[in-house]
């Protein structure tokens, strides 16, 4: 009698399509074998077998487990046989004689046809070692010997998204991407993070560039506002866009541009060319001041007088023009034309204007320096690094939405016309959004935001600039932008509608692996989409060092004795002031 194949799990009892239910051998003991000296879990959702035919061998990934007994009420293809301890497999591919996997079946296997767990040997024929175009981002969960590496390309220029639950390794997992990025000789790489908690420096270290709108000097991160388009200024500002206000500002912004445009040396453009959308720096502060001088002039006459100025103000220090006040009845002087037809956008700017917060987003340009934009931009880049780290932490949310709305759309509108220099198509941009759901969910304020996302997310693929959507809440995401996701990396999920979200993103065959998103460990991960080749169960390999993102530790409880909290240096932060003002 022929010795029995230590790897044979059990026999083919039912083939519909693709999927085909098996019944367990009954000398198996349990559903994880010991094989040369380690559990192998075959009865785990998401392990793979192995159905020899001939010279190939077909590879299937188990979706279902069970007992069939006497009153089950399972269908015959999920039971076909009273106490049998079954699997049900969906066929996802096959491995050719010459030991390579393709996606894809040729043939079916047959009724009684053995079945076969997967051993490592195996798994590295179905899953490519990592190479100068793949990124590690563990082992396998059943493997974990077995690298998992991602197809870069895809992961970067498809977009991505990474979900999780709060506490199920999110910020880790993409912390050791990053890393795995840095390590892999991907020194040129042009990655973009957007971290709102502060938490990601800590394990890049000197590998990445970190800028934070509350840095100095070289730590400082700069947003220029005037690089937006006058309307998008107006109403990131304000709030408004009515046509009356927009059609003024942009008069006053054409104005100013063309203005900075004949004092800067380092322009050479027709002042005639430049519009309210041209991305000329100009001072924001005089806009303000001539819209806020024609909200509140008052004249001798309605047509044809002179202004009753008796202090004409100063843009520099936003101290407003003073008028002769208007008389009463139909005395001189009176009301200009535009009188209070602006209002309220004149003291909505001149508010903005004066909050310190917003300091590093409306700093008033140099006709004299150099090209500012070119240098901010670099910055965002990361100059020489390969990832920049733009930290919002510790910034109201209405402010961070302006300068992450400015960032991403300029790096768009860069990519686009960008040939074979600058970024794009030669050099993709990776942007990583952090709590990706605070600037894209339905009831989301994070207009700027929101508007720039969505746009690479929609177009972003055919200009190189590539997206990553980081969130433990993907049901708040809109579908246009997570059906544009071409990797989904999905960690813990305990919510019921944010594990729908998921299931609708696999492909309907693994559709079932979801049903393992609560139950993962911490760090583990269930990948699948055009990154890797097959939907994968891993776990993904530690950070080294780890992000600040751990839970808050109690030791400070234990001081004693007791000490006072010291709050003076975080308020004074809070109001826009450094630290030791009072």
């Amino acid at each position: 009698m022929a010795e029995r194949d230590p790897t044979c799990i059990g026999r083919v009892r039912h083939v519909l399509g693709a999927t085909v239910t098996v019944a367990l051998d009954p000398d198996l003991a349990g559903v994880a074998p010991i094989w040369r000296g380690r559990l192998v879990p075959v009865g785990q959702v998401g392990s793979l077998v192995r159905f020899p035919q001939g010279p190939v061998s077909l590879v299937g990934s188990v979706v279902l487990v069970g007992i069939a007994q006497l009153a089950d009420p399972l269908p015959p293809s999920q039971a076909p046989q009273q106490g049998d301890r079954w699997l049900q497999v969906q066929l996802l591919g096959e491995i050719d004689g010459l030991n390579a996997f393709q996606r894809g079946i040729s043939t079916y296997p047959g009724l009684d046809d053995p079945v076969h767990f997967t051993t490592p040997d195996e798994l590295v024929a179905i899953y490519p070692p990592p190479g100068p175009e793949r990124v590690v981002v563990g082992g396998l969960s059943a493997a974990p010997d077995v690298p998992v590496a991602l197809d870069a390309a895809r992961l970067v220029t498809r977009h991505s998204a990474v979900v999780g639950s709060t506490g199920s390794g999110k910020t880790s997992a993409v912390a050791s991407l990053l890393q795995s990025f840095i390590s892999g000789g991907w020194a040129s790489a042009n990655i973009v993070l957007v971290d709102p908690h502060g938490e990601y420096a800590s394990s890049l270290g000197a590998t990445a560039a970190t800028r934070s709108v509350r840095g100095e000097g070289d730590t400082l991160l700069r947003v220029p506002a005037w690089a937006l388009p006058a309307s998008d200024l107006l109403f990131t500002l304000t709030g408004l866009d009515g046509k009356t206000i927009v059609d003024r500002f942009s008069e006053l912004v054409t104005a100013e541009r063309r203005a900075f445009a004949a004092d800067a040396e380092w322009l050479d453009v027709g002042t005639e060319s430049i519009n309210a959308d041209t991305p000329i720096p100009f001072d924001l502060r005089r806009v303000w001041h001539r819209l806020d001088y024609d909200n509140r002039a008052t004249v001798t006459q309605k047509t044809g007088g002179t202004d009753c100025v008796e202090d004409n103000g100063d843009p520099k220090t936003l101290t407003p023009a003073r008028f002769t006040p208007y008389g009463p009845m139909a005395g001189e002087p009176v009301q200009c034309l535009t009188y209070h037809y602006y209002s309220p956008a004149p003291e909505r700017l001149r508010l903005r204007l004066s909050d310190p917060q917003f300091d590093f987003f409306l700093e008033p340009p140099d006709p004299a320096c150099p090209d500012p934009l070119v240098a901010m931009v670099s910055e965002w880049l990361g100059n020489k690094l390969p990832v920049s780290v733009l930290d919002f932490s510790g910034v109201p949310a209405e402010v961070a939405d302006v300068a992450i709305g400015v960032v991403l759309q300029l790096l768009f509108e860069i990519a686009t016309r960008s040939n074979e220099d600058g970024i794009g198509r030669k050099r993709p941009v990776l942007v990583v959004l952090e709590e990706a759901h605070r600037y894209l969910g339905s009831e989301a304020s994070a207009h700027a935001a929101r508007t720039a996302t969505n746009r690479i997310a929609r177009e972003g693929r055919k200009y190189g600039v590539g997206l990553m959507l980081v969130t433990q809440r993907p049901s708040e995401l809109p579908d246009t932008a997570l059906a544009q996701c071409g990797t989904i990396v999905a960690l813990r999920l305990t919510n019921g509608s944010d594990q729908a979200t998921v299931r609708t993103t696999l492909p309907d065959a693994v559709s079932g692996l979801a049903s393992v998103l609560p139950s993962l460990r911490t760090g583990e991960a269930l990948i699948s989409g055009e990154a890797v080749v097959l939907p994968t169960r891993i776990l993904i390999r530690r950070p080294e060092p780890e992000p600040h993102a751990g839970d808050p530790s109690l030791a400070g409880w234990r001081v004693s004795p007791s000490i006072d909290n010291d709050l003076t240096a975080v308020i004074a932060r809070w109001r826009g002031l450094s630290e030791g003002t009072s």
